[in-house]
């Protein structure tokens, strides 16, 4: 199991300090959710610990090894990351997509292995998109498009998957759908690390949670320590009811207040 952690971490755009100073071990094996306000450094966190952004201080660490000292291809091995917002492309097939997720095995100008077609079978398996192989991507609902990006990231076959909001812009249906697919991939082994804006979905799909404000962790733990008055208000502003999901002891969030300043 791939290990991932930071130390000291901080990360910024043009000398500006967005993220500071967090130190945090992913748990292996989970699903691990980011929560926080918008603009609180959750994506740009995201980005470095997939070696996108270079750190201004601090380290990340994958298996003991900073990842600025590792290749392209060795950290695309161990870590795949989808972003917020996928990239739109003309013609290709889902399968051809899927595909994609090879690259970093790939020497030189050889083709695709056995290997490669086997999970690269399985990606498409898992995701329920065999049926579905030889349309082209535009001609696919949002819900199916996501779990195209997913099957391509799964076809890496890395320990560790980072999504970015992979749910927006989706349909409460289809929400579920990637939530219930996410929670299905990781029972397979999968380390999956998140952001998250719905608070239910986060409490309901998580083992551990990361709570993020103006840049920095304030808090991290599962769903049950985390969904408290007083954390909810330190991090959002808001004056939160709870209730607990049924045959679970998660919390969810039956209503909320804005706490105005006096």
């Amino acid at each position: 199991m791939t290990k991932l952690k930071t130390n000291d971490l901080s990360i910024g755009y043009d000398k500006k300090i967005i993220v500071n100073d967090i130190t945090v071990d992913i748990p292996d094996g989970k699903i691990t959710s980011l929560i926080g306000p918008n603009g609180s450094g959750k994506s740009t966190f995201l980005k470095a610990l997939a070696r996108i952004l270079e750190p201004a201080k601090g380290d990340v660490y994958i298996d003991g090894e900073n990842v600025q000292h590792l290749d392209t291809k060795t950290v695309a091995q161990k870590i795949a990351s989808l972003s917020q917002t996928a990239t739109q492309v003309n013609g290709l097939t889902v399968e051809e997509i899927v595909a994609y997720g090879r690259f970093p095995y790939q020497k030189g100008f050889a083709g695709l292995k056995e290997e490669d077609h086997q999970l690269i079978q399985w990606a498409l398996e898992s995701t329920n998109l065999t049926k579905l192989r030889q349309r082209t991507l535009l001609t696919l609902s949002g819900g199916q498009q996501q779990r195209v990006w997913i099957a391509m990231a799964l076809a890496q076959d890395t320990d560790i998957l980072i999504l970015d909001e992979p749910i927006t812009f989706l349909d409460p249906a289809h929400q579920l759908e990637i939530l219930e697919l996410l929670q299905e991939i990781n029972h397979q082994g999968k380390t999956i690390l998140m952001t998250i804006h719905d608070l239910n979905h986060a409490s309901r799909f998580s083992d551990y949670l990361l709570g993020m404000k103006k840049g920095e962790l304030i808090f991290q733990g599962t769903p049950k320590e985390i969904f408290t008055a007083d954390k909810l208000l330190n991090l959002f502003d808001i004056q939160a009811t709870f209730a607990t999901l049924p045959n679970s002891d998660k919390p969810i969030v039956l209503t909320y207040d804005l706490v105005k300043e006096s």
